[in-house]
Order: C-alpha cells, then structure tokens, then sequence
C-alpha cells in the first residue's frame, strides 16, 4: 500500500512534476502538497461511505437536554461524516430521526450506535479510493503548481470519473437494502 508521499507523487507526476522525498523538502512543490494534502485526503473521505474508512461506535453521551431532542452526543473523536444513528433495539429501522448540530448529535434515542466516516491511514485505503485521492490532490495542486487553468479543468474531469468508478465499486461490495412493504402499502395495491 502507498504512503502519503506515494499518493502525493502519484498526482505530481500527473502534473508532469517531479517526485519528493518528503513533504518538508524545501521546494515549492512539497511546500504546496504539504499544505493541500490532509483537507484534500479529508474531503475524498467524507464524499462517500467508503467501506474502508466507515466504522460503527458507541457515541458519549453529554450531560444536556437539546431543544427538541432528548438526547445528545458527542461527535466521535476522528469522524468526519456521521452517515447514520442506528437504535440498537431497532436496527432495521431506517427512519429515524437526529440532527447534527456543531460537534453534537441530536436524537430520541437513549443508546444509539452511530455509523460514521473516519480519517484512515493510507494503508487502510482500497486501490479505488486511493486512486480518487491521487486525482483530488492532482485537480489541487493543478493550478498552485502550474498555474494553468486548462490543466485544472483537466484533473477535475479526471477526479470526477475517479470518484464515479469508486463510488460505483464501493457500492458493490455491500448488501442492497430490501424494503419492506407494511400493511398500508399492500391495501392500496
């Protein structure tokens, strides 16, 4: 698996860059990937659920009553997305309500597990993701680097198709829900 520096070459020399050693190397090109790297890499994560960087936790509950809601939660340490709060006495139920609020979740139930997007170390990155980050921090670093507007709209449609053929894998390799039909549904048909 690749290293930050890895990926970070991989889109330098689709710039038509040359390599790092590191991103403290004293040139301009590592000084930009430095700076571009970690809110590049958070971005791609928190675009989809990938199943490599999602995780199911037990959130700590907070010593306050939200206005609406009677519980709230802390926002579990390193996610960036939360993508669902599951009732563990209920885990089918795919219509529950909560809100974000700042760094709060907000919902009615007491002990609710909370389905999120986590920072992941680049090892933990599938092949697809990876490659999504390469093009994200390419379609950056386009114009700090080259300062060429074409060359940016370039890299953007190239990521754009990077994150569809992820998505699209990503996809595949879950279960699809099955809907259930209730009573009232079968009474009108």
């Amino acid at each position: 698996m690749s290293s930050q520096v890895d990926i970070a070459n991989q889109a330098l020399v689709m710039l038509g860059e040359k390599k790092i050693i590191s991103f403290d190397d004293e040139t301009q090109v590592a000084s930009a990937v430095k700076t571009m790297y970690a809110p590049c890499k958070s971005f791609v994560l928190r675009s989809y659920d990938w199943n490599c960087s999602v995780k199911t936790v037990v959130p700590a509950m907070l010593n306050e009553t939200p206005l609406g809601w009677d519980y709230a939660f802390a926002w579990p340490e390193d996610a960036l997305r939360v993508i669902d709060v599951i009732d563990p006495n209920q885990p089918y139920q795919s219509n529950m309500e909560w809100e974000i609020e700042g760094k709060k979740i907000y919902t009615d139930v007491k002990n609710p597990y909370i389905r999120a997007t986590f920072i992941v170390s680049e090892p933990e990155l599938d092949a697809h993701v990876e490659r999504t980050l390469v093009m994200a921090l390419a379609r950056d670093l386009s114009y700090a680097i080259t300062a060429d507007n074409g060359r940016e709209q370039n890299m953007d449609a190239l990521f754009e198709k990077a994150l569809m053929e992820a998505k699209n894998t990503d996809a595949q390799e879950r279960s699809h829900k099955v809907f259930r039909i209730d009573q009232l549904s079968r009474v009108r048909y």
